[in-house]
């Protein structure tokens, strides 16, 4: 598909559609038993059952690599297969859990098989993103927009998320994804289906669209408003295309200024005190590329916020009244601002609707 250029088109294995799940079982590593333990599920023929060649991790990133056999593999009966890979004896290093890991499964000729997003972390709440637009950038940090003209609607309530994915297919024709699905921690997975054929604007002649299956989509939410998401399609399995990006939501108005979008009108909400704060931030000296001050004069308060440079969006802020500091936000959106105060209960800053 053309919205967003695959990274390498690849020939599947003989056993193709592999799933991936962590397994409850302890590794063998002795000196990290409670190491994270993955499963490998799929089919092929007996004489031709996979082994696990290798793997090797570089931060959060896991690789895992396949010995499959294919001498007489086509003509057989394919039955299921189970295979248990333990990360932390392969490599000689400890897979704890708390990160969220992404693991690509290939085979010895670095043909893809399988990608996963796992999130490891036992009752974490997660980034509750923002509902809006969501625009695709390059997976480099560098903040350049990728696939112009597409981009991705998100609308969350709860932990239920609903997603939309717009841009174009390989004849620059323009195509609609939509698929929901209920957010993990940090994590979202996503089957997506294509519409097609449905009942034309001005038409009115009742049309039910016909859905079909689409690509797969995995997100990690780092803030309220920016993300990474991985694009994964493939015919059962087969002939894999992934593609990582970045996501980010954006203010519509551009500007130099560092973090333009926390100027406006605020409530703070704690969930230790009963009465929100209202604040009128507005841009104060000292500003620069890297940081951001703002400031109500009216209550004494202060915002400082680190900046992106490249971004011009913040990505830790710290509140002061008085000259107290009153709470640290690590999560930044454009109306939403999440953190802990200083007696460690949960805090968020809300932007307030302008009304004309």
């Amino acid at each position: 598909m053309a919205l967003l250029p695959p990274v390498a088109a690849l020939a599947a294995a003989p056993s193709a559609g592999l799933s991936v799940r962590i397994a409850n079982q302890p590794s063998s590593f002795k000196s990290a038993p409670q190491s994270l333990m993955f499963e490998i599920n799929g089919h092929a023929a007996r004489i031709c059952t996979p082994t696990i060649a290798s793997a090797s991790v570089v931060g959060a990133e896991i690789d895992l690599r396949l010995h499959l056999p294919s001498s007489g593999c086509a003509q057989e009966r394919q039955f299921a297969f189970n295979l248990t890979a333990d990360i932390a004896a392969l490599t000689g290093r400890a897979l704890p859990r708390g990160p969220v890991y992404h693991m690509q499964v290939r085979d010895r000729n670095a043909e893809l098989l399988a990608f996963r997003v796992f999130e490891t972390a036992s009752g974490s709440a997660g980034p509750l993103p923002e509902n809006g637009f969501w625009w695709p950038q390059n997976a480099d940090g560098s903040g350049i927009p990728v696939a112009l003209g597409s981009g991705i609607g998100i609308e969350a309530q709860g932990s239920q998320l609903a997603v939309s994915l717009f841009g174009f297919n390989e004849l620059g024709s323009p195509t609609w994804y939509f698929g929901s699905t209920r957010q993990k921690g940090r994590v979202a997975s996503i089957d997506l289906l294509e519409l097609q054929n449905g009942e034309p604007l001005f038409a009115g002649d009742g049309r039910q669209p016909a859905a079909r299956p689409g690509p797969h989509l995995d997100i990690e939410f780092e803030s309220s408003s920016q993300a990474r998401a991985w694009l994964i399609e493939g015919n059962d399995g087969a002939n894999l295309k992934l593609r990582a990006f970045d996501l980010a939501r954006t203010p519509f108005a551009r500007s130099t200024e560092p973090a333009p979008y926390l100027v406006g009108r605020w409530v703070l909400v704690s969930d230790a005190e009963a009465a929100p704060r209202e604040l009128n931030l507005s841009q104060r000296a000292g500003t620069s590329a890297t940081d951001a001050q703002l400031g109500d004069d009216e209550v004494d308060a202060k915002l400082a916020c680190h900046v992106d440079p490249i971004r011009h969006t913040a990505t830790l802020c710290s509140l002061t009244v008085a000259g107290i500091v009153l709470a640290d936000f690590d999560r930044i959106g454009i109306d939403r601002l999440v953190g802990h105060g200083n007696d460690g209960a949960r805090v968020q800053l809300l932007r307030v609707p302008q009304t004309k």
